[in-house]
């Protein structure tokens, strides 16, 4: 109970002190916070943040930093979950529809940007894609194609479709994050140029509702320190 305490003081003192370095943490309202160890996520920016609570809290504390546990080869008290079996998604074809960025895409190493995909639709019927609001991008090694990175946070996943027509082109939201997912990188994808992808689900025929998922061809990210 001291511990827990202890610990809800110091996370109360973090979220006003160092605002989005603790992305999740147990209910700081009452209570004693349950069974340690507690678990917290932090950004992929603030490894220095779970330093000292690790320092501070030792094996009080399960800690995540972006995506994976810390202190490095810590082995994850809930593993992530691994990709889906089979081959990935074919490629967009680009007789029917092209997808480009809104923009150069530009962001600060181990933070999130917000921004878009331009969707063209180059078929003779219209494109529905469906989304949470948002399709969500990987980062890649452009040299070998290795998923390194991306968004580690939560997202909800209410239905929202976009509708491109014949020979349009919608914008639409594309959340780009810069947690590693490969421990030699560290917690957060470090500077330099680096390919994003998202995965879009198309529904080709208004009046047929299956999904078919479509990868975007890799486009340009640029990480700065």
């Amino acid at each position: 109970m001291a511990a827990w305490e202890e610990l809800r003081l110091t996370l109360a003192r973090l979220l006003e002190d160092r605002p989005g370095a603790v992305t999740s943490y147990p209910d700081l309202g009452g209570g004693d916070g349950g069974t340690p160890p507690y678990p917290i996520g932090l950004a992929p920016w603030a490894e220095a943040v779970a330093g000292e609570l690790h320092g501070r809290f030792g094996d009080q504390v399960d800690l995540t930093v972006g995506a994976l546990p810390y202190p490095p080869g810590r082995a994850p008290r809930a593993p992530r979950r691994p990709r889906p079996a089979g081959e990935p998604a074919a490629l967009l074809d680009p007789a029917a529809a092209g997808a480009e960025l809104d923009g150069p895409a530009v962001v600060r190493s181990g933070h999130t940007l917000r921004h878009g995909l331009l969707i063209r639709n180059r078929a003779g019927t219209e494109l529905a894609i469906a989304t949470n609001g948002q399709v969500t991008a990987v980062v890649m090694d452009p040299g070998t194609d290795e998923v390194v990175g991306g968004y580690s946070g939560f997202q909800t996943l209410p239905l929202i479709l976009f509708r491109v027509p014949p020979g349009g082109t919608e914008r639409i939201p594309l959340l780009i994050g810069t947690a590693s997912f490969a421990g030699r990188l560290g917690y957060a994808v470090p500077p330099g140029s680096w390919g994003i992808q998202a995965t879009l689900q198309l529904i080709p025929d208004p009046d047929i509702r299956d999904r078919v998922p479509r990868r975007t061809p890799v486009l340009p990210l640029t990480v700065t320190p």
